[in-house]
């Protein structure tokens, strides 16, 4: 938008009406002013009218004669500031109404602006939350690369220093003698072999590439509003790159279970404003937890489609949202947190970005059995993909979604084994958790798509083989890829009515367990090619 278009005030009225006399009633408001007022016909639909105008001159003050009180309402939420009866418009009523439409423009624009800020600080909010976590990820790998490049100028100091030997040996014209060779070649070996070296150089670009990791997942951040532009993402890619950032703090609280449907759509949508939303929503989820005493606290990230949007669900077991709370959740300044901590603001500018992408965010509660956020973002249209396909033309591309992880559904009574295991395998493969098979049932029969099953066999409460019975009653292959664990594998592998040809002896180690999930995951493969 232009500077002088800026500072025009722009009337719509309906084809076929021609109010001249508006112009007239108007000029003393704008005589030795910078603005000026244009009159523009329209026709069709109102609501297009507006957001035409809206698209060629932004923020520009907009008023609309309308011919009831129904098409002031459209025109007030396709974004004119203001409306007016034709019937009751005259040369008296005519500068009034300019003034308010002048006065409500500033007003919003003030609004507008006041809004971005407050979604600037909860941003720098959210990433102040970040900085321990991201520290710690950066401290390690710099911590390794320093030690590394220490480890490499020890090693090539005598390698350089047998180089200058050489060199001066070089210098006089004539054949080395025997001992002198065997000189150089001790102040060769006081350094390293090249083996070592090459290790070395392997463990300083392996960290390299972490820092840099952490640098490229910080810049979701780094975007500012103006930049924010709309692109195509791969929500898998992106929820991976948020809880790169957040995981620590989440982990260090709670067991994180992954539950993403296979083939999910892409989106369009700016990655930074996205990444905030689900960065506060986890982050909130990491505190809920920390507010009520369990034996083990998880937080689950759930992500499904149908032909309309994709829901990103975000659930925690903390004590949940009182029920007279829960309709003010998403007020703003309003807070459940102590005093000191947070903003209040996080929820409701959370609901607002996903608003102004035509989607939404809601909120399911139990109070004291978790609260369950859930992110609706439109799936976009033919057009809109290929819009955002050229408007970032070399810079977005979609990840490809064919090969994805496998998805362990870890059964066992015990919470700290259960814990111990997902905290073994986390990073490996997405987990999903249940304490008995009739959880297991439940989480299995809501749809999630499990791979492997990890079930426990040691028990007399719990065999595994109630689970095992049940996939083949119906007619779940999974139950084919079932691992027990049990102190008695014998017993397991003789027993006809289990059946379960793969059985690990508890105490289980770590290498085991991946042994036989990696054995699982290839046959998988090989099945598909």
């Amino acid at each position: 938008m232009d500077a002088q278009s800026s500072h025009q005030l722009i009337i719509l009225f309906r084809r076929g009406t021609t109010p001249d006399w508006i112009g007239e009633a108007a000029a003393d408001r704008f005589t030795g002013n910078s603005h000026s007022l244009v009159l523009k016909e329209w026709s069709g639909e109102l609501r297009e009218a507006c957001r035409c105008v809206r698209i060629e001159h932004g923020s520009i003050p907009l008023g609309v004669i309308v011919a009831d009180e129904a098409e002031g309402w459209v025109a007030i939420e396709a974004g004119a500031d203001e409306s007016i009866l034709k019937e009751t418009l005259s040369q008296s009523t005519a500068l009034a109404f300019i003034e308010r439409v002048l006065l409500r423009a500033r007003l919003r624009r003030e609004q507008e602006q006041l809004s971005a800020t407050y979604v600037h600080s909860e941003k720098l909010v959210a990433l102040g939350t970040l900085v321990a976590g991201v520290a710690h990820e950066v401290n390690n790998p710099l911590t390794s690369l320093l030690l590394s490049a220490e480890g490499l100028k020890l090693r090539v100091a005598p390698m350089c220093s047998a180089m200058t030997a050489v060199e001066k040996l070089a210098s006089k014209r004539q054949p080395a003698s025997h001992d002198e060779l065997l000189q150089v070649l001790q102040i060769g070996r006081t350094g390293s072999r090249m083996l070592e070296t090459r290790e070395l150089l392997s463990e300083v670009e392996s960290a390299a590439q972490t820092i840099a990791r952490v640098v490229r997942d910080l810049k979701l951040f780094a975007r500012s509003d103006d930049d924010a532009t709309a692109e195509v993402i791969e929500l898998r890619a992106l929820l991976d790159q948020v809880l790169r950032l957040v995981g620590r703090q989440v982990r260090n609280r709670a067991l994180i279970e992954i539950d993403y449907e296979p083939d999910l759509p892409p989106i369009v949508a700016p990655s930074s404003r996205l990444a905030q939303v689900f960065t506060n929503i986890l982050l909130n989820a990491a505190h809920a937890v920390t507010e009520i005493e369990r034996p083990t606290h998880r937080i689950r990230i759930s992500v499904g489609a149908d032909e309309e949007a994709v829901a990103v669900s975000i659930s925690d077991t903390g004590p949940g949202i009182a029920p007279g709370v829960v309709s003010r959740i998403f007020d703003p300044f309003f807070t459940t947190k102590r005093q000191g901590v947070g903003t209040g603001l996080g929820l409701s500018i959370s609901r607002s970005i996903l608003r102004r992408l035509g989607g939404d965010l809601l909120v399911e509660s139990v109070h004291g059995d978790g609260a369950t956020f859930i992110a609706l973002i439109p799936r976009p249209d033919r057009r809109a993909l290929y819009e955002a396909h050229h408007r970032n033309s070399g810079t977005v591309q979609i990840r490809p979604t064919a090969v994805a992880r496998r998805r362990v559904l870890i059964v066992d009574p015990d919470e700290q084994v259960l814990k111990a295991i997902a905290r073994a395998i986390d990073g490996q493969y997405d987990l999903l958790l249940a304490r008995d098979e009739q959880e297991a049932i439940e989480v299995l029969s809501s749809g999630s798509q499990v791979n492997i099953i990890v079930a426990d066999a040691s028990q007399p409460e719990f065999t595994g083989v109630a689970l095992r019975t049940w996939l083949k009653a119906q007619g779940n292959a999974l139950h084919e890829k079932m691992i027990f664990m049990t102190p008695e594998v014998e017993s397991v592998h003789n027993d006809p009515v289990s059946g379960c040809r793969i059985a690990l002896r508890k105490p289980v180690s770590r290498n085991e367990l991946l042994s036989v999930l990696a054995g699982l995951a290839d046959k998988d493969d090989r099945a598909i090619a």
